[in-house]
C-alpha cells in the first residue's frame, strides 16, 4: 500500500480492468492510510522487531551476502554493458536504410532503445490484452502465440511507474535475471562442488553471445529464473516452491512445459534402478512421496494447459496458439534438412560465401552444436534429467523451424554452462568469457540497430 501511495502521488494513479474486475486508484491518501493502519495494527499485535528495522536488516544482509557480492558485478557489467553497446551502436552506426525502425515509442533514442522486434507484441498484450480474429488466415500473426506470464507482469508493474510499459519490461527482465543468477550460483555450487567452477558457470552464462536478451524486454530472464528456481527447489525437496516456479515457467514460454520431462525424471530417480534399467517396487521413498514429487513435476505442463484453456475460451481450440507459429516461419521440417541445406549451400557457393552471407545462420548453428555437443558430457556428469532438458529444448524447435531463434532457445539452457564451468580449465576460463562477451557485443549491435538476427 505504501508503494502504491507513492506511485499514485508521482504518476497520478491508474485504472485497471482485468478478468471482469475494475480497479481504480487515483488518490494517494487512501492507500497511504491503509498502509499506516496496517503498520499500526502489526505494531499493536507484535511489539518486537518492528517492520522498518526488519526491512533495513534485510537490505543490509542482502548487500553483505557472499552471493550478492559474487553475482552483482557479473550482472551489472553484462546487463548494463549490453545496453551501453546498443546505444553506442545506434548513435555511431545507425539503422540500415533497408531496415529502418519498424516502430517507436519515444523520440529519444536512449529511451526508445529497448523498443525492438518482438517487444512490441509483449507490450501490446500488456496494454490491450489478447486479441483473436478468426477471420484472419493461419499465417497471419496474432498475439495469442505469446504466453502470458511476462506481458501480464509488465501490465501490473507498469501501473506503478506511470504506464511506462517498455521500461517496466526491461526492469522485470533485469531483476529476474539477477535473481536467476543467484539461484544458478547456488545450484552450480551443489552440482560442481567448487566455488571457482560455480562462479565460472555464472560468468559464462551471463557472457554468452545470445544473453543479449536478458537486457531486453523479452521473456528470457523470467524464463531462466523460473526454470533454474524450479530445478533448485526440486533438488532440495521444496516441492511446493518447485511447483510454483514450474507453473510460472509453463506460463512464460511454450517450451516451459518441457521442464516437466526433466523434473519427472528427477522425481522417479529414487524409485529407478539405473544399473538394471527397471523400477524399484515398492519405491524406497513411499508411494505418497513419489506421487507428491510427480505432481510437483507436472506443474510446468499444467501451466501450459492453463493458458491453453484460456485460448479455448477465446478461439475454440485450446492449442490454436501452436498454429500461430506458422506466421513466424515455424513449420515442420525434418531434422536432416538442417544439415543438408547448409551442405548444399556450401557446395554450391563455397565456405566463404556461407561465412559472409549467412553469418547469423552460422551463429545459430554454433549455438546448436554447443548445446547438442553438451548432451553426452552433461549426462555423464549430472545425469539423465539435465541431458533430457537439453534434448527436449533443442530438437523440437529445430524440427518446427530449423535454426530460427535458436540463439534465444540455447541462452537459457543452464546445464550447458554447468558443464562448461566444470570442464573448462581455470587457466582458460577468462579466454572463454572474453570471446563470449565479444560475440555478445556483436549480437547487441545487430539487435539494437534493427538488423535481422532471426
Amino acid at each position: 500500500m505504501a508503494i502504491v501511495a507513492v506511485s499514485v502521488a508521482v504518476t497520478g494513479g491508474f485504472r485497471l480492468t482485468d478478468f471482469g474486475m475494475r480497479l481504480s486508484v487515483t488518490d494517494w491518501c487512501r492507500p497511504a492510510i491503509w498502509s499506516a493502519l496496517a503498520l499500526l495494527i502489526r505494531h499493536a499485535v507484535i511489539r518486537v522487531d518492528p517492520l522498518p528495522a526488519r526491512l533495513l536488516r534485510g537490505i543490509t544482509g542482502w548487500w553483505r551476502h557472499p552471493d550478492t557480492k559474487t553475482v552483482l558485478p557479473i550482472w551489472l557489467s553484462t546487463r548494463l554493458g549490453v545496453l551501453a553497446i546498443g546505444f553506442m551502436a545506434v548513435i555511431l552506426i545507425g539503422f540500415p536504410s533497408q531496415a529502418s525502425p519498424v516502430w517507436r515509442i519515444y523520440s529519444n533514442d536512449l529511451l526508445d532503445l529497448p523498443a525492438r522486434w518482438d517487444t512490441g507484441w509483449y507490450l501490446g498484450i500488456a496494454t490491450g490484452g489478447y486479441q483473436y480474429d478468426p477471420e484472419l488466415r493461419a499465417d497471419y500473426p496474432q498475439n495469442i502465440a505469446f504466453f502470458p506470464a511476462y506481458p501480464m507482469a509488465i501490465r501490473f508493474v507498469s501501473v506503478l511507474v506511470g504506464r511506462h510499459s517498455l521500461w517496466a519490461g526491461v526492469a522485470i527482465s533485469l531483476v529476474a535475471f539477477f535473481m536467476g543468477l543467484g539461484y544458478f550460483l547456488r545450484l552450480a555450487r551443489d552440482e560442481l562442488g567448487r566455488e571457482d567452477a560455480a562462479v565460472a558457470s555464472v560468468a559464462l552464462l551471463a557472457a554468452y553471445p545470445f544473453a543479449v536478451f536478458y537486457s531486453a524486454a523479452y521473456t528470457e530472464s523470467l524464463f531462466f529464473l523460473t526454470l533454474v528456481a524450479a530445478v533448485y527447489h526440486f533438488r532440495r525437496q521444496h516441492l511446493w516452491m518447485a511447483a510454483a516456479w514450474g507453473f510460472v515457467c509453463g506460463l512464460t514460454r511454450p517450451n516451459g512445459s518441457f521442464l516437466s520431462v526433466a523434473l519427472g525424471l528427477m522425481a522417479v530417480a529414487p524409485a529407478w534402478d539405473s544399473a538394471r534399467w527397471r523400477p524399484i517396487l515398492p519405491p524406497p521413498i513411499g508411494w505418497g512421496r513419489l506421487g507428491a514429487r510427480l505432481l510437483s513435476a507436472a506443474s510446468p505442463g499444467l501451466g501450459m494447459l492453463s493458458y491453453s484453456a484460456f485460448i479455448y475460451s477465446l478461439a475454440g481450440n485450446p492449442f490454436h496458439w501452436t498454429a500461430q507459429n506458422v506466421a513466424w516461419g515455424r513449420v515442420y521440417r525434418s531434422l536432416d534438412t538442417v544439415v543438408t541445406d547448409r551442405v548444399q549451400f556450401i557446395a554450391g557457393h563455397g565456405v566463404y560465401a556461407y561465412l559472409s552471407e549467412q553469418t547469423v545462420d552460422l551463429f545459430y548453428l554454433m549455438a546448436v552444436m554447443l548445446a547438442l555437443g553438451a548432451v553426452w558430457p552433461v549426462y555423464r556428469r549430472f545425469g539423465l534429467p539435465y541431458a533430457a532438458l537439453l534434448v527436449v529444448n533443442v530438437l523440437p524447435p529445430i524440427a518446427a523451424g530449423g535454426l530460427l531463434s535458436m540463439g534465444r532457445v540455447t541462452s537459457v539452457l543452464f546445464p550447458v554452462f554447468l558443464w562448461l564451468g566444470g570442464a573448462v580449465p581455470s587457466r582458460h576460463r577468462l579466454a572463454w568469457i572474453a570471446v563470449f562477451a565479444c560475440l555478445q557485443g556483436f549480437v547487441a549491435v545487430m539487435f539494437f540497430t534493427w538488423r535481422p538476427i532471426y
